[in-house]
């Protein structure tokens, strides 16, 4: 049972759209704006860098909320199980009817909770990618692969490890045109406009 409710309340906590929130203060809309999604990317494009900072923190803090009162309730497996749900709720909001952001800021909050170093992996090689290529896709996906393999490595609990490897899955799936544009050429990058 408590795992069901840890469940509920990560995904209810996932799904608030902060992208969304912040853009409804300042008459903007982030669905409809930039590249339609809403999470931290697309709010620094739509907004600047400190309604996207503002987003980046807000998702990365309601997905360890989520986390920590798994935790509370029954340990490990509630936490892995409730920020897994944050992370869908984020996805597949369900105040947005069904869409979502891409799941990575959420994934560096709990990251952030579950294990410092893996969330240290992951967010070095998102910095590197970036500075490199400009493409903030790119970065997210190979930050999420270095936490996979990180937390193949590390001694977490199983059922975190086994949460890692979501998050991972996931933000592959979230980043599915994103991927097919980077094979294209075509995929935007920071700085860049039009």
């Amino acid at each position: 049972m408590s795992t069901v409710l840890a469940a509920v309340v990560g995904y209810l906590l996932g799904s608030v759209p902060f992208a969304v929130l912040a853009a409804r203060l300042r008459g903007r809309d982030v669905l409809r704006e930039g590249s339609g999604n809403p999470g931290a990317t697309n709010t620094l494009r739509v907004l600047g860098p400190g309604w996207a900072a503002a987003v980046l923190v807000g998702d990365a803090l309601k997905a360890v909320l989520a986390a920590y009162l798994g935790y509370h309730l029954a340990g490990p497996l509630a936490s892995a199980v409730a920020g897994s749900f944050a992370a869908l709720g984020h996805a597949y909001s369900i105040f947005l009817r069904g869409r979502g952001g891409k799941v990575v800021a959420v994934s560096l909050g709990l990251l952030a909770f579950w294990d410092w170093q893996v969330m240290a992996i992951a967010v070095a090689m998102f910095l590197v990618v970036v500075a490199i290529t400009r493409i903030v896709a790119l970065g997210s996906l190979v930050g999420a692969l270095a936490a996979a393999v990180a937390a193949s490595i590390l001694p977490l609990p199983t059922a975190l490890r086994v949460a890692v490897y979501f998050l991972f899955a996931l933000i592959v799936w979230r980043h599915r045109p994103n991927i097919a544009r980077i094979a294209r050429g075509q995929e935007h990058r920071l700085g860049q406009h039009g």
